[in-house]
């Protein structure tokens, strides 16, 4: 079973800021595929990231890091969320082990040609049960490219510990270094079993449906909520169907949020919880009632248009030429409709007055 890339967090500029404002990302490594049978938890990847950002002064330099317990808490309170053990150490140890067990593989140009590596993400880790500290270190391969300077992109750890989906947290730092671009319109663009496999769903939610209602909308949702950016998605599909056949790929468009829109995020981030989980619970429902509705719009404006006559066909094939939709040969047959119809259904819809 494949696991979830893990994203690594490389460092902070100063380890005065105390872990509260702008990590350093290497973002070679944002879509390493971590491979092994340990399922990874939302907490274990907070935990990651926050070991990161302590040893960030050091990697490169040194080969072992200390901390102390007490400089983790945050995310030994977040651990105990769902349980009732109230041993702060035991969480922990649980947290480390699972990360100790993933093996992080990635390819590496050189003037001799690709190089495979796998290694350990994390290595050795000691708690001094008596003084609460901390050791640990990372394999040196994994520590040499997180110093990568030229591949840094910006973080804000403050954002990363408000999300409730391991999801958005992946997707959130993947889509980072997009973000951090100069370019007009940034966007990533995947296929799908590559999103899969970042996200580590390659062995579940194998409808895209499943997918993108229990893993990719729940995460695009905390992302638009959270985060300085927004981010929108498109599928690209390919083959028959009525909605333009199978998705083969994913393309999200990211777009950096004004200042109206970064003060609303920072009161969504204040809120408790639960109550965020419960506005977005309502937010998906709503999203999801949209998109069936558009969906029927699709179905509805394929059918009525399979039943015209030829001048019909015609003249919203023109009609669609004019707003700026690409035609294929022999757009009219009614096998062909199915490429173009979807992009002008509401339009369709709206002015034959169709019932959906």
């Amino acid at each position: 079973m494949s696991e979830p890339s893990l994203s690594i967090v490389a460092t902070q500029t100063a380890r005065r800021k105390k872990l509260s404002g702008t990590l350093i990302k290497a973002t070679a490594l944002v879509e390493v595929r971590a491979t092994g049978n340990e399922d990874l938890r939302l907490s274990d990847r907070k935990l990651f990231n926050h070991l990161l950002a302590i040893a960030a002064p050091n990697i490169g330099k040194a080969t072992r890091h200390n901390t102390h317990l007490s400089d983790i808490r945050r995310f030994a309170a977040e651990a105990r969320d769902a349980a009732s053990h109230g041993d702060t150490n035991f969480w922990l140890k649980e947290s480390l082990t699972r990360l100790q067990k993933v093996l992080v593989q990635y390819d590496v140009l050189g003037s001799d040609g690709r190089t495979w590596v796998s290694d350990h993400l994390l290595g050795r880790v000691t708690i001094n049960e008596v003084t609460g500290e901390l050791t640990f270190e990372f394999p040196e391969e994994v520590a040499q490219r997180l110093v990568e300077p030229a591949l840094y992109s910006a973080l804000s750890l403050s954002v990363i510990y408000q999300f409730t989906s391991k999801y958005a947290l992946t997707l959130y730092e993947i889509l980072k270094r997009y973000a951090d671009r100069k370019a007009t319109e940034p966007y990533w663009s995947a296929k799908i079993d590559e999103v899969r496999d970042v996200l580590g769903c390659r062995d579940k939610l194998k409808d895209f449906k499943d997918l993108r209602k229990k893993a990719l909308d729940p995460a695009i949702q905390e992302i638009n909520e959270l985060a300085e950016f927004s981010v929108e998605m498109d599928e690209i599909r390919q083959g028959r169907g009525g909605n333009g056949g199978r998705v083969v790929g994913l393309v999200f468009r990211v777009r950096s949020k004004d200042v109206g829109e970064l003060e609303k995020a920072v009161k969504t981030a204040a809120k408790p919880k639960v109550q965020r989980q419960g506005e977005a619970a309502e937010k998906m429902a709503a999203a999801a009632e949209a998109r069936r509705f558009k969906q029927r719009g699709v179905i509805a404006a394929l059918r009525w248009l399979e039943a015209a006559d030829f001048n019909t066909r015609k003249a919203w094939a023109e009609r669609a030429k004019q707003l700026g939709v690409t035609l294929p040969a022999a757009a009219t047959a009614p096998t062909n409709l199915k490429k173009w119809v979807p992009a002008i259904a509401d339009t369709v819809v709206a002015e034959e007055k169709l019932v959906c």
